[in-house]
């Protein structure tokens, strides 16, 4: 694919050629913001190619506006070290050239800085590089506008992915108006290092397009993806068919998830809508290291919730049903360590009444074999759960010697299921 895209704002230092499946002529950075037509020679400023690009398509709303909260949000929730990862790119998606004048100056006056350290970078293109918008086929029933504009939002993101193919190793799609949680990036950074199995896509919201990570040189196919099919489908449809057509079956989903849709006005329409991720978590905190574990429980599993699945580094949530007086879920460590905190969180937004109602941790030492799973010998009780959490960090008071095992202990037997969404665990392996 020729992209044909420009770039409007970029940073000061120094310049060299633009990569080769970015060059062009046309249409013009002028054209896209004066609206006059001719050639313009384009060319990139130096840049480090970080560990992260982030991607947002934006269209001005006449009611509601976030792109400037987004973007702000992007940057305050990111660390200085974080952000000499980052790279931030925006297309100002409008085919309107005062909008895309007003819009550039808007994040030059508020961003300039981020501008100049090569953080954020913002570029537009025309309508006169896009393939037809007329006469499109209605395939949902839809109204043409609405055919209309989920045709140009997938060549829209068709022209940004490709623009961002070269500059970081991982791409993150967001929409214009969503807000962070804190550290989002590390937070990446922890599980993309712990997954050892093969991916396409990586979902860190649970909404549309929101959140999903790609590895850079899986951009140009996305971008060539999205262009063959821009009339068939929504862009969300076809992300999920794209990991699909690469032979990654479901999405792989983090949770709880690190971005949330804060937008009321629709991007194509003045209708107030009202999408919220319900597994959303602004703040984090530390996640704890990483020991090698195995977990089991003898807790009815419901679908695919499998233990496994909640065990540190932890992809997902454990979700366990008929929760009895006297169940349990342990984790076995493969290294004995000296425990020093540890947090773990049942319940989830999304269902809230899910938690452990009444329960206990407990220590434990003398790792033995039990049938096809594994368990200790000695353990002992080292603190209560309150409204469904568990956390305790002085555990020198406890138990200072190594343990094997930690276990979860039921001490009433509860209607709601149980939901294990999150197990921190610091510790010192001798």
């Amino acid at each position: 694919m020729r992209a044909t895209v420009s770039l409007i704002l970029l940073p000061r230092g120094k310049r060299t050629s633009f990569p080769a499946h970015l060059a062009t002529q046309s249409p013009s950075a002028s054209e896209c913001i004066e609206g006059k037509k001719g050639s313009y020679k384009l060319f990139l400023f130096l840049l480090f190619v970080g560990y992260l690009s982030i991607g947002i398509s934006s269209i001005h709303r006449k009611n509601k506006y976030y792109l400037m909260r987004t973007i702000e949000s992007i940057f305050s929730q990111s660390s200085p070290e974080e952000l000499k990862e980052i790279v931030l790119v925006v297309y100002l998606a409008n085919n309107d050239s005062t909008l895309n004048k007003q819009t550039a100056k808007e994040i030059k006056d508020g961003f300039s800085s981020h501008i100049d350290e090569g953080n954020l970078l913002v570029i537009c293109s025309s309508l006169a590089s896009y393939p037809s918008l007329q006469g499109l086929q209605r395939n949902f029933w839809d109204k043409d506008q609405s055919v209309q504009h989920r045709s140009k939002q997938n060549v829209d993101y068709a022209f940004l992915v490709n623009f961002c193919a070269s500059l970081s190793h991982y791409y993150l799609m967001l929409e214009d108006d969503v807000v962070c949680a804190n550290g989002f990036l590390s937070i990446i950074q922890q599980f993309i290092r712990e997954r050892m199995e093969p991916w396409t896509t990586v979902a860190f919201s649970t909404l549309g397009y929101i959140g999903k990570l790609y590895h850079n040189e899986d951009l140009p196919k996305l971008a060539r993806f999205l262009l063959l099919f821009y009339d068939v489908m929504p862009c969300d449809w076809l992300l999920e068919l794209f990991h699909q057509s690469k032979a990654q079956k479901e999405i792989i989903t983090f949770r709880p998830s690190l971005f949330q849709h804060i937008g009321r006005i629709s991007s194509f329409h003045t209708m107030e809508t009202i999408f919220k991720d319900p597994e959303f978590q602004e703040d984090f905190g530390d996640f704890g290291d990483f020991p090698a574990v195995s977990c089991y429980t003898d807790i009815s599993v419901f679908d695919d919730y499998v233990p496994e699945e909640v065990c540190p580094p932890g992809k997902g949530v454990f979700w366990g049903r008929n929760v009895t007086s006297g169940s349990s879920f342990t984790i076995v460590f493969e290294t004995p360590i000296i425990l020093q905190k540890l947090q773990i969180y049942t319940g989830s937004a999304e269902y809230k009444r899910d938690i452990l109602y009444s329960g206990y941790v407990e220590l434990g030492t003398v790792k033995i074999k039990e049938n096809d799973s594994a368990t200790c010998r000695i353990f002992r009780r080292a603190g209560n759960f309150r409204n469904g959490t568990f956390e305790l960090d002085n555990f020198g008071q406890v138990m200072e010697e190594q343990i094997h095992c930690l276990r979860i202990q039921v001490t009433v037997t509860q209607k709601e299921w149980l939901i294990i969404r999150k197990i921190n665990i610091w510790g010192t392996m001798q």
